[in-house]
C-alpha cells in the first residue's frame, strides 16, 4: 500500500479517473487496488461522492458496484431556465437561486440568501402582520403553507398562485420538488413559471366567446324577429309567393301557395316543384330558374291554370349571397290576373 498518504481532494480526483476510465463500474476493492488505497478509505470517499451526486452505486449479486454519474447538478443548469427557480432547505431558507429570479423581483442577491422565504417581501412569500394571532396568517396570493406542507412530504406538487402586481393580476405556476443537497440533508427546489400572457390569452378567448356567443344569440332573434315579419307579409298577400333553390326545390312558401296547391306546408318545403306540377309546365318552370341564375336578373312569364282556366303573371327574382354575389336562391311571386284579361 502506499505509505505517503494523499490528500482528501487528491484522492477524490483519483477514484473519479479511475471510475471514468471504467464506466461499467468498479467495485470498492478494484477501486483499492487500482489506486493503492485501502479500501476503509475507498468506502469512505465513494460515500462522499455518491452523496454529492457525483457518483452512483447499484447492487450486482451481493457486490456494490460505483459508477461516475451522467445527472447534471443544479448549479449548472440554474441560470439556463427562463423560469425563476428557487432552492430552500428545510428551515425553509433561501440556499440558491437563478438570476431569473432576483431580476424578476427586483432583489438583492446578497440580501435575501439565507433568509427564510417568508421574510422576502415579495407577493407569493407574504403572510400578514397580526400581533394578536399566535401563529402567521398567510394571504392567498402566499404559497408559504403549501411549501411548508411540501417540505413534510416526499411528493411533488403544482400550485398556481394569482397577486396583483403594479395594478394588474400576475399569475405565477409554482413546480415543488423535493430535493435532497450534497450533505445528504433534503429541502425543496421551486420552479416558477410566469403564466400571465397565457391566462390573459385564455380570458380573452373566454371574453371573445362569450361576445360571440351573445352576437349570435341577438342576430338569431333578430332573423327570427324579420322571418316572423316575412311570414305575416307574403302570407298576407293574395298572390302565391315561394322561394326555390337551384333544384327548384321550395324552400319557403306562404298560406296562398299551400291553399291553392291544396297541401299543407310541411308538405311542401323540401319538395321539387315537380312533384306538385306536370312536366311541361315543370320544364318551363325549371327553364326561367336556371335563366334567373345565370343572369342574376328578373325573369317574368305568364303560365295557366287549369281547373278552373286561370291565367297568371309568374315573376322570379334572384337572391343573392352578399359576400360572392352569386344567386343562391329564386323568389317567385305568381299573380292571378285571369279577371285583369277578361275585362280587357
Amino acid at each position: 500500500m502506499n505509505s505517503s498518504p494523499l490528500s482528501k481532494n487528491e484522492n477524490l480526483s483519483s477514484i473519479k479517473q479511475v471510475l471514468e476510465e471504467n464506466p461499467r463500474g468498479m467495485t470498492i476493492q478494484d477501486i483499492s487496488k487500482e489506486i493503492d488505497l485501502n479500501r476503509n478509505s475507498v468506502a469512505k470517499y465513494l460515500e462522499i461522492l455518491t452523496i454529492s451526486g457525483e457518483a452512483e452505486r447499484k447492487m450486482i449479486g451481493p457486490a456494490k458496484v460505483y459508477s461516475l454519474s451522467e445527472k447534471v447538478p443544479l448549479s449548472a443548469v440554474l441560470d439556463y431556465s427562463d423560469n425563476c427557480i428557487l432552492v430552500l432547505n428545510s428551515s425553509m431558507e433561501l440556499v440558491q437561486a437563478n438570476d431569473g429570479f432576483f431580476e424578476r423581483f427586483g432583489l438583492d442577491r446578497e440580501k435575501v440568501l439565507k433568509k427564510r422565504i417568508d421574510e422576502i417581501d415579495i407577493p407569493i412569500f407574504s403572510k400578514n402582520e397580526d400581533d394578536d394571532e399566535p401563529l402567521p396568517v398567510f394571504p392567498e396570493e402566499s404559497i408559504v403553507p403549501d411549501i411548508q406542507s411540501a417540505l413534510n412530504s416526499d411528493n411533488e406538487r403544482n400550485v398556481e398562485v394569482v397577486f396583483d402586481e403594479e395594478s394588474e393580476k400576475c399569475y405565477i405556476e409554482v413546480s415543488m420538488i423535493p430535493t435532497t443537497f450534497q450533505n445528504g440533508r433534503t429541502g425543496l427546489t421551486l420552479i416558477c413559471k410566469d403564466i400571465t400572457e397565457r391566462k390573459r390569452a385564455v380570458e380573452e378567448s373566454r371574453m371573445y366567446r362569450k361576445r360571440l356567443e351573445e352576437l349570435v344569440k341577438d342576430r338569431t332573434r333578430e332573423i327570427r324577429k324579420t322571418k316572423e315579419r316575412l311570414n305575416s307579409l307574403i302570407n298576407a298577400s293574395d298572390d302565391s309567393i315561394y322561394m326555390v333553390d337551384g333544384e327548384c326545390r321550395y324552400t319557403l312558401v306562404n298560406d296562398e301557395l299551400t291553399r291553392r296547391l291544396g297541401v299543407d306546408e310541411n308538405e311542401l318545403v323540401g319538395k321539387k316543384f315537380v312533384e306538385f306540377h306536370g312536366n311541361e309546365e315543370t320544364e318551363e318552370f325549371r327553364n326561367k330558374v336556371r335563366e334567373v341564375f345565370e343572369k342574376g336578373e328578373d325573369v317574368r312569364h305568364m303560365h295557366s291554370w287549369d281547373d278552373p282556366e286561370r291565367r297568371f303573371l309568374r315573376t322570379l327574382s334572384p337572391i343573392m349571397d352578399p359576400d360572392t354575389g352569386e344567386v343562391t336562391n329564386v323568389v317567385v311571386v305568381s299573380k292571378d290576373i285571369t279577371i285583369l284579361e277578361e275585362s280587357q
